[in-house]
C-alpha cells in the first residue's frame, strides 16, 4: 500500500542545509553534490502524492516509492553521522574534556578531517545513487496533486461514551440491561453469558459500555463491575490479572503503570479473586474476544461462576462460533445501521450542530458517501470525521468519486479514504503505532517522545516546540477517529486502535513497522521498526537466525526482558549490531545489567527501561549518549542513584526517575538546560530536589509522585517561567514553597496543577498567583487540611476546570468563581463541611 516518503523528505532536505554538513563544505566537490542531492529531492518531492496515489494500481511506481523510501532512510543516517560527529565536537569543547583540548588538539584536527574524507565520499555516493532513481521517475508522468490535505479541527472528545453520539443501538441495550437485571438465575450453578457478535466497526465496544456505564447496572451490580479487553491468544492469568486490577480498590497510577498485581502468580492472583467477589454480585465485560477453546471457557467460568453467585458475563466478538461456546442466552446480533441511522450519525461527525441545514448542497452528496459506506458505524464516524468543517463541495466530491471505493480488500475503503488524506508527516505517525500489539494501550507523553526520537515531527517553522507539535498531531488523530481516548487526566492521557483501525495501520505500514508473535515469523530485511516476543527459552542459533536478517533497525521494542542466556544474548546482540537505533524500549524487564556497550549507540534517541524493578546501576557509557533525548528510569525500584555525569546527556528532553537516592546530585539534574518533561516517582527515599532547578529554563511538565519523605520543594520551583503543568501526588511529608510577603511575584505561564494526597498542605502557596491568568485547570483531591482557596482565584481569567475531591475542612468557594467566562466545568466531591456538596456544573 501506501510508501510514506513525503514524511522523510521534508526533514531530509533541511538536514542538507544544517550546520553540520556545512563542517565539510571545504572538501572538494562537497557543495556541489549537497546542492544536486537537496535539488533533486525537492523536484522528486513535488510529485509524490500523485505516486502515493498511483502506487495503488501501478506495481512499478510501488517498487520505485520502495526504492526511493530505502534511500531516505540511508541518506538519514548518512547525515546524523555528521550531526553526531559534530555533537561531539561541540561537547570535548567544553567542560572536562577542555582541559586536555590543547594536548588533543593535532590528533582531533587529524580525526576532523579524516571524518570530512569519509562523509564526502559518502555524500558522493547518495547523490550518484538519488540520480538514479530520479530518472526512473520520467517514465511515471508524474503531477502536482489537485487535492489540498488540510488539518480537521479538533473536536471535543472523552473517555467515555456519550449516549447521545451513539445512533440505532437503544433497542439492544435496553434488552441487555433487563436481561442483565433479572434475579431469576441468582442461584444457578452456571454463570450468565450475553454474547454481542457484529462484523468489525458495528459498534459491539460500544453498545457494552453503554450497557456498563448505564446507572441501573451500576445499582443492581453495586459497581461490582470489571471490564477486560481480551487477549489474542487466551491466558487465563493474564485474564484474571486484568479482572482484579478493575474490581480492585487500588487504582493503578497511570504514570507509574504498575499494580501490585502485576507481580503475583496464578494461585496469589485467585486468592485475590476469591476476596474480591466473595458474597458479591458482579458482572464482567469480556470485550474483543478473537479464540476460545472451550476447556479454556469451562476453567475461567467455572472459577467466576463459582466465586460469585447472580454474576454475569458480557461477552464481544465478530465469531458466531465463540457465542455458541460462551453464551447461556440467543447472541444479539449486531447488523450495519441503517441508510437514516448511518446519515444520522455522519451529520454529527460532519457538521456543527444544526449547520448541515445551511448546506444542502453537501448534504446530497454526503448521502451518496454514507451509502458507499454500507453502515458500518466506524467507517460513517471516520469519513464524518474527515470531513468536519470542510464547506468546500470539491472536497466532498473528491471523496465521493475516490477510485479507493472500487478496491477488493479487507481494509474498509472509507478508512482508507481517511488515512489517504491525511498529510504525509501524519501518516508516518499512524503507521509506526502498528509496532505495539492489538488492544495496546497507548500513553500520549510515550508516543509524542517515540515520534520525535524517530524524527517524524515536521517543524511548522514558527519555532513550536517538537511536544507540542506532537500534541496537535496526537490532537488530530483522535479528531479523525483514529484513536478512542480511555483516560483524559492532563496532562496524561491514554487511548487505543479500534481493531480496524489497527488493520489498517498494519496495512499501510507494510514491512516498515512489524510487530511479531512468533521468533519463526518471516521478517523482511527492510523493516525499521519492530516488537519483538520473548526470547527467554529461544535458543540462540534462532535468535541469530531472525537477528541476522535486519540491518538498519531504528526502533527495537521487547518488554518483560529477564536475565537468561538467551534474553543476554539478544540484547547484546541488538546493540551491537544496530548501530543506527533511535529507540530502545525495554519497559518491565528484570535484567541485572546494562551492556556497557550500549554506549557505542550514538544515534539512540529513547531509552525506555520503564519497571525494571532489578536494576541497581548503570553502566557508564549510558551518560555518554549525548544524542538521547528520553530516559525513562521510572518504577526502576533497586536503582541506587543518578551519578552527577548525568549532566553530559546535553540532549535530554524527557527524563524518568525512580532511584534510591536521599538527594540528587548537584550540578547534575539542573545541567540538562534542554528538558521539557521531568518526571519523579516512587522515589521512597528522596527527603530533596536539587537546588539549580531554576536553570532548568526550558521545563514545560514537571511531576512528583509517591516520594512519602520528600518534605520540601527548592524554592527555585517558582521560577520556572517556561513551566505549563505541575502534577503533585501521594508526598504525605511535603509542604509547598511559600514566598515572602513583600517579595515580587513572579509571572509564569503555568496552565494546570493537580495536588491530590499532599496532608500538609493548608494552603495553597501564594506563588500560583503568577499564573492567574494563564491557568486553565485546577484539579485537587486528598488534602485533609486544605482549609480555604485562595482570594485570587476569581482573577483565573481562562479558567476552564475546577475539580475539588475529599478536602473535608474546605467549606466554599471564594466569591467571583462561578462568574469565570472561561468555566465550563465546576465539580465538587466529598467535601464534607460543603453547603452544596456533591454539585457539579458542566
Amino acid at each position: 500500500m501506501t510508501e510514506v516518503v513525503s514524511s522523510i523528505l521534508e526533514p531530509l532536505v533541511e538536514k542538507l542545509t544544517s550546520s553540520a554538513v556545512g563542517e565539510i563544505q571545504l572538501v572538494c566537490g562537497v557543495k556541489d553534490d549537497r546542492e544536486k542531492l537537496k535539488n533533486t529531492l525537492e523536484m522528486i518531492q513535488k510529485v509524490l502524492a500523485d505516486a502515493e496515489q498511483k502506487q495503488i494500481k501501478d506495481e512499478a511506481v510501488r517498487l520505485w516509492l520502495s526504492k526511493l523510501k530505502t534511500f531516505c532512510y540511508d541518506a538519514e543516517d548518512v547525515l546524523d553521522e555528521f550531526e553526531a560527529g559534530a555533537l561531539w565536537r561541540r561537547a570535548r569543547s567544553t567542560g572536562h574534556f577542555a582541559l586536555k583540548r590543547k594536548v588533543r588538539s593535532m590528533s582531533s584536527w587529524i580525526s576532523k578531517f579524516i571524518l570530512q574524507f569519509k562523509m564526502a565520499r559518502e555524500m558522493k555516493e547518495l547523490r550518484q545513487r538519488l540520480d538514479g532513481i530520479d530518472e526512473e521517475r520520467a517514465r511515471f508522468n508524474l503531477s502536482t496533486p489537485h487535492y489540498e490535505k488540510t488539518t480537521v479541527p479538533r473536536m471535543e472528545t472523552y473517555s467515555f461514551v456519550p449516549a447521545s453520539n451513539v445512533i440505532g443501538r437503544n433497542k439492544e441495550k435496553e434488552s441487555i440491561i433487563e436481561l442483565l437485571r433479572r434475579s431469576d438465575d441468582a442461584g444457578a450453578e452456571i454463570i450468565a453469558v450475553v454474547p454481542i457478535i457484529g462484523m468489525g466497526g458495528t459498534g459491539k465496544t460500544t453498545l457494552a459500555k453503554l450497557v456498563y456505564s448505564d446507572e441501573r447496572i451500576n445499582e443492581h451490580f453495586e459497581n461490582n463491575q470489571a471490564w477486560v479487553s481480551m487477549p489474542l491468544e487466551f491466558r487465563i492469568e493474564e485474564i484474571i490479572r486484568d479482572i482484579v486490577k478493575s474490581l480492585g480498590d487500588e487504582a493503578k497510577n497511570p504514570l507509574s503503570g504498575v499494580s501490585k498485581f502485576d507481580k503475583c502468580g496464578l494461585d496469589e492472583l485467585q486468592n485475590h479473586l476469591r476476596n474480591l467477589v466473595k458474597c458479591r454480585r458482579c458482572l464482567f465485560v469480556m470485550d474483543d474476544v478473537w479464540t476460545m477453546r472451550r476447556e479454556d471457557w469451562l476453567e475461567l467460568r467455572d472459577l467466576l461462576g463459582g466465586l460469585s453467585k447472580g454474576s454475569k458475563v458480557i461477552m464481544t466478538s465478530r465469531d458466531q462460533a465463540i457465542a455458541d461456546i460462551m453464551g447461556t442466552v440467543p447472541s444479539f446480533n449486531l447488523a450495519n445501521l441503517s441508510q437514516e441511522d448511518s446519515l444520522t450519525l455522519f451529520v454529527k461527525y460532519a457538521f456543527h450542530h444544526g449547520e448541515e441545514k445551511n448546506y444542502p448542497d453537501l448534504m446530497e452528496i454526503g448521502k451518496k458517501i454514507v451509502s458507499k459506506c454500507g453502515g458500518n458505524p466506524m467507517a460513517v464516524k471516520s469519513l464524518g470525521s474527515l470531513l468536519y468543517s470542510k464547506n468546500n463541495r470539491r472536497d466532498w466530491e473528491y471523496i465521493r468519486d475516490s477510485d479507493i471505493w472500487q478496491l477488493q480488500t479487507d481494509i474498509l475503503p472509507s478508512l482508507r479514504i481517511s488515512y489517504d488524506l491525511m498529510s504525509s508527516h501524519l501518516k508516518r505517525c499512524f503507521a509506526y503505532c502498528s509496532i505495539f500489539p492489538k488492544n495496546h494501550e497507548f500513553c500520549n507523553l510515550d508516543l509524542i517522545q517515540l515520534w520525535i526520537s524517530n524524527g517524524f515531527i515536521q517543524s511548522s517553522g514558527n519555532n513550536q516546540e517538537p511536544e507540542e507539535i506532537g500534541r496537535q498531531y496526537l490532537e488530530e488523530l483522535i479528531s479523525r477517529s483514529f484513536f478512542d481516548v480511555v483516560t483524559d487526566l492532563h496532562p496524561y492521557l491514554s487511548f487505543t486502535m479500534h481493531d480496524l483501525i489497527y488493520e489498517l495501520a498494519i496495512s499501510v505500514a507494510q514491512t516498515e513497522s512489524s510487530n511479531i508473535n512468533v521468533w519463526t515469523q518471516d521478517i523482511s530485511p527492510r523493516t525499521w521498526h519492530i516488537s519483538f516476543p520473548d526470547s527467554s527459552d529461544v535458543p540462540k542459533d534462532q535468535l541469530w537466525g531472525c537477528l541476522s536478517k535486519l540491518s538498519r533497525v531504528r526502533t527495537i521494542v521487547c518488554k518483560v526482558l529477564g536475565s537468561s542466556d538467551s534474553e543476554d544474548f539478544f540484547l547484546e546482540t541488538c546493540i551491537s549490531r544496530f548501530k543506527h537505533l533511535r529507540v530502545l524500549w525495554l519497559e518491565d524487564s528484570s535484567f541485572d545489567l546494562l551492556p556497557s556497550s550500549i554506549g557505542g549507540l550514538k544515534h539512540l534517541r529513547f531509552l525506555n527501561l520503564h519497571g525494571n524493578q532489578k536494576i541497581k546501576k548503570l553502566p557508564k557509557s549510558v551518560y555518554e549518549l549525548r544524542n538521547l533525548q528520553s530516559l525513562d528510569l521510572g518504577g526502576c525500584e533497586e536503582l541506587e542513584e543518578l551519578p552527577a555525569n548525568i549532566k553530559n546527556m546535553i540532549s535530554l528532553r524527557a527524563l524518568g526517575i525512580t532511584t534510591k537516592q536521599q538527594h540528587f546530585p548537584k550540578s547534575g539534574i539542573g545541567c540538562l538546560t534542554s528538558l521539557r518533561w521531568l518526571f519523579i516517582q516512587e522515589c521512597e527515599n528522596l527527603e530533596a530536589l536539587f537546588d539549580d532547578i531554576q536553570s532548568l529554563t526550558s521545563l514545560r511538565k514537571l511531576v512528583i509522585v509517591e516520594c512519602p519523605k520528600l518534605a520540601s520543594l527548592p524554592q527555585g520551583i517558582k521560577n520556572l517561567k517556561a513551566l505549563e503543568d505541575l502534577w503533585i501526588e501521594d508526598c504525605e511529608n511535603l509542604r509547598l514553597p511559600e514566598e515572602e510577603s513583600n517579595e515580587p511575584r513572579s509571572t509564569s505561564r503555568l496552565q494546570s496543577f493537580r495536588f491530590k494526597e499532599l496532608p500538609e498542605i493548608v494552603s495553597l502557596p501564594r506563588w500560583l498567583e503568577g499564573s492567574a491568568s494563564t491557568l486553565q485547570r485546577i484539579a485537587i483531591a486528598d488534602c485533609p487540611n486544605l482549609r480555604v482557596l485562595p482570594e485570587w482565584l476569581p482573577n483565573c481569567s481562562s479558567l476552564r476546570t475546577l475539580e475539588i475531591e475529599d478536602c473535608p475542612e474546605l467549606s466554599s468557594l471564594p466569591d467571583g468563581v462561578r462568574l469565570i467566562p472561561t468555566l465550563t466545568k465546576l465539580r465538587i466531591s466529598g467535601c464534607e463541611k460543603w453547603s452544596s456538596c456533591g454539585e457539579e456544573d458542566d
